[in-house]
């Protein structure tokens, strides 16, 4: 008489988590307010020296006069 073999497997897996504290996310949090502050100072800066004190804009300059110049021609 044959017997009836029944196998059975079972597994666990448990990802492994890396809990951060306050104080973690703190510095974290700190660290893109500075990098976002560095940012904006960077921004204000170009604007100030170079946009603003700009007293003509060459590039919008050259594609106006060919326009005209095209005007001209036809």
């Amino acid at each position: 008489m044959a017997q009836d073999k029944k196998w059975s497997m079972s597994a666990k897996f448990t990802q492994p988590y890396h809990s951060l504290d306050s104080g973690k996310i703190y510095e974290l949090l700190k660290a893109q307010e500075t990098e976002i502050a560095n940012e904006l100072a960077w921004l204000d800066y170009v604007e100030e020296e170079f946009i603003q004190n700009m007293l003509t804009y060459p590039d919008a300059e050259a594609i106006l006069n060919k326009i005209k110049k095209e005007m001209r021609n036809d």
